[in-house]
């Protein structure tokens, strides 16, 4: 954590981080229930695989819009809003589950809503982030939210499964207070924050193309805010190959996941003891985070990058021989140890040179392509399973991470990235 000291120095850095450390808490409890609950009232590995596909194309398709929206509000005001839609949303759940009244069809427009809501409005948290660090804090800020996040799914997806054991709207009324705690600690970021990013300005110590996005992002109609933002990212070749990349090995690991989550739910198997499948992707995610942030420093990024692709990969490939939990736990686990740097270099680098004025918007150009076939993974993997098997379904999805990998290594300026320390001098193509 010492190298991270500096980050909580920075104005509003704990309020930003104590909000969107509760909202991973709620995400973290509610991935399990959700695939619990809706196999519960439906019965059918389909319907509960189209429940996740349902909700992300949601987000995805109302994401595209949100982030040019972020960049044009409030974003403190836009995280508490998310917050408290996101309370009412899954504490109807509870209710409803409390009072017997939950059907599949309200819960797939519960799922939806949220997820609608989510996508139009959950990118002002990162978007804000540059308003509060320097540049080269990026790749510390994003291991330190990576161990993080991996340190509350550790124990948040296999509590999800126990308080779904003891009582199934348990862990909804947990997720909807979450969301409250996030929206509360939200209010205590102040709106001053944008002042630093002013002061370098006139410094000089921002890019030319920074002062530009700026003045753009601050006047002109709605879609043309829109349509720059796509265009901004459109252009840098780089950028268009970190979505492409970016969409195949989310595709591939998210689909993996999917495949292990539904292959155990229908086989019957304890909801805490599948809980634990994804704890062990998050005791790997916080020693990848550990990892990344010792080596932001010390070693150029585009080599780790592609090392962490192929890892995740080789990870993977037993998966396909076998179908014992064991060998599930550990290789899913595995699998996930290189996320962290990965977001961590690659991710960092590219919000690292983005005008402030953008930030909204590139995370949506970034996130939207990136997760355009992961809407599609847990649909895809609950109709492989009945007709391919396990080690067949886990085979398709170990293709696309694989192809991604490839691209990584082929493509030189991802894997001529410099050091975090050099950033300034680099120049996102």
């Amino acid at each position: 954590m010492k190298l991270c000291a500096g980050l909580w120095r920075r104005p509003g850095y704990g309020a930003w981080f104590a909000a969107d450390t509760a909202t991973a808490i709620g995400v973290a409890v509610r991935s399990l229930a959700v695939s619990l609950v809706g196999y519960a009232v439906s019965g059918s590995t389909v319907a509960a695989g189209w429940l996740g596909s349902a909700s992300m194309i949601a987000q995805q398709v109302f994401g595209v819009f949100g982030g040019t929206y972020v960049d044009r509000h409030d974003r403190r005001t836009l995280i508490i809003v998310n917050a408290v839609m996101s309370m009412l949303c899954w504490g109807s759940v509870a209710g409803l589950l409390l009072t017997g009244g939950l059907r599949y069809s309200i819960l797939l427009a519960i799922a939806v809503v949220s997820s609608a809501v989510n996508g139009f409005l959950g990118s002002a948290t990162d978007a804000m982030l540059k308003s509060i660090i320097d540049m080269r804090d990026y790749p510390k800020a994003r291991s330190l939210n990576e161990g993080r996040d991996a340190t509350v799914n550790m124990a948040g997806s296999p509590v999800g499964g126990g308080l779904y054991g003891i009582r199934p709207w348990l862990p909804f009324l947990i997720i909807a207070c979450m969301y409250a705690v996030a929206g509360v600690a939200a209010t205590g970021i102040r709106e001053s924050l944008r002042s630093d990013v002013a002061v370098r300005l006139e410094a000089g110590t921002a890019a030319s193309d920074d002062s530009a996005a700026s003045e753009a992002g601050s006047s002109g109609s709605f879609f043309k805010d829109f349509r720059e933002g796509w265009s901004w990212s459109l252009h840098r070749t780089m950028l268009v190959m970190t979505m492409i990349v970016s969409a195949l090995l989310n595709f591939g690991i998210n689909g993996v996941q999917y495949g292990i989550q539904l292959h155990l739910v229908s086989a019957g198997m304890n909801g805490a003891y599948i809980g634990f499948v994804n704890t062990g992707i998050f005791c790997t995610m916080l020693v990848g985070a550990f990892i990344a942030n010792r080596m932001s420093d010390r070693l150029p990024a585009g080599p780790v990058i592609c090392a962490g692709f192929l890892f995740s990969c080789l990870a993977v490939v037993p998966l396909v021989c076998t179908s014992n939990y064991w060998v599930m736990l550990i290789c899913n686990s595995l699998s996930a140890l290189p996320f962290p740097i990965i977001n961590a270099m690659m991710l960092g680098f590219v919000f690292a040179k983005t005008p402030d004025s953008m930030q909204g918007r590139i995370t949506v150009t970034l996130t939207v392509p990136a997760q355009a076939l992961s809407m599609f993974c847990s649909a895809a993997a609950g109709s492989l399973l009945p007709v391919c098997g396990f080690r067949r379904t886990i085979l398709v999805f170990l293709i696309a991470m694989l192809v991604s990998a490839a691209i990584v290594v082929v493509y030189r300026p991802l894997r001529t990235i410099p050091r975090a320390d050099a950033w300034d001098g680099a120049e996102l193509r």
